[in-house]
């Protein structure tokens, strides 16, 4: 039986202008999610921090393109080619409901010093991470919801020196850690709310000059051997050393399964495209972004 997400026998999904060709849907796509994550960097979707909040700002994101924009999924998925598979679609619901529950008994990570806050964040958002209740998109859904879940906890974060391909690794890597390299990626670029624009989370991350994948491998050697040093950007390169591999994707079942590639924020802008014009605007057009789901990745 196909994944009812995609297109039979592609890895495309099904979007609202019924393209099939994967390059038009990503520059589609990136062109939508860009000028709509302006436009939350301008007057984000108003929420109190529970899971409707973070539906609410998947929609608003992702809205031009699929019809499932807000809704939980309904296959399983795994965190790239790691082998870690995220929450089953049997459990989305009691893991959002412990994880929102948690987020509020913390009080929403209010009253914490910078120390606090980041290793408060970090556990948080690995948990999030691995719970990954939409199709697609999640990243990008997260980073406004943190950036959000920041703000009104006095702190922010300067997304433009992240290294994403780093933070995307650290993500997922909660899985093993609970969240402590991730805090070690997260701990410089927070800052106090007032000293960076509120619209940086509209910005790209740093080039990953070090891949998802090596930066999964370099984990996996920090974990073991460097556990109780953070991971500085100076290890996040020391992969030549390293002799451990990712554990290999499980092999497909008869249903096919969701595998999200990681999502990284593109540089690239599109100003000719808008939700009145709409995708007829960007065909014919080259343009310069991460890819698409199966060249590589992409927010």
């Amino acid at each position: 039986m196909d994944n009812p997400y995609y297109y039979p026998d592609t890895q495309v999904l099904r979007n609202i202008f019924g393209y099939t060709d994967p390059r038009l849907l990503a520059e589609v796509e990136s062109a939508a999610t860009t000028w709509r994550l302006a436009e939350l960097a301008v007057e984000p979707v108003a929420g109190d921090f529970g899971f409707t909040h973070l539906q609410d700002i998947h929609y608003y994101l992702l809205q031009d393109v699929y019809e499932w924009a807000g809704e939980i999924r309904t296959v399983r998925s795994f965190a790239g080619n790691t082998g870690i598979e995220h929450d089953s679609p049997e459990s989305i619901e009691a893991g959002v409901a412990e994880n929102f529950a948690n987020l509020a008994a913390a009080d929403y990570l209010r009253g914490l010093d910078h120390a606090e806050f980041t290793t408060a964040l970090a556990e948080y958002w690995g948990d999030l991470t691995l719970l990954h209740p939409f199709v697609d998109g999640n990243s990008r859904t997260q980073k406004v919801f943190v950036d959000q879940l920041a703000h009104q906890a006095g702190w922010a974060i300067d997304w433009r020196e992240i290294n994403v391909g780093a933070l995307q690794s650290a993500r997922t890597f909660s899985f093993v850690d609970q969240g402590k390299i991730l805090g070690d990626i997260l701990g410089p670029v927070i800052v106090e709310k007032d000293s960076i624009p509120v619209d940086v989370v509209a910005a790209a991350g740093r080039d990953a000059l070090t891949t998802v994948q090596e930066h999964w491998v370099a984990m996996i050697e920090h974990a073991e051997n460097r556990f109780d040093k953070p991971y500085t950007w100076s290890t996040q390169h020391v992969v030549a050393e390293v002799d451990h591999q990712p554990e290999p994707s499980p092999t497909p079942a008869a249903v096919a399964e969701h595998h999200e590639l990681p999502e990284y924020e593109s540089s690239w802008q599109q100003p000719y495209w808008t939700p009145d014009t709409g995708h007829s605007m960007t065909t014919g057009h080259t343009m310069s972004h991460p890819g698409s789901r199966p060249e590589g990745p992409r927010l």
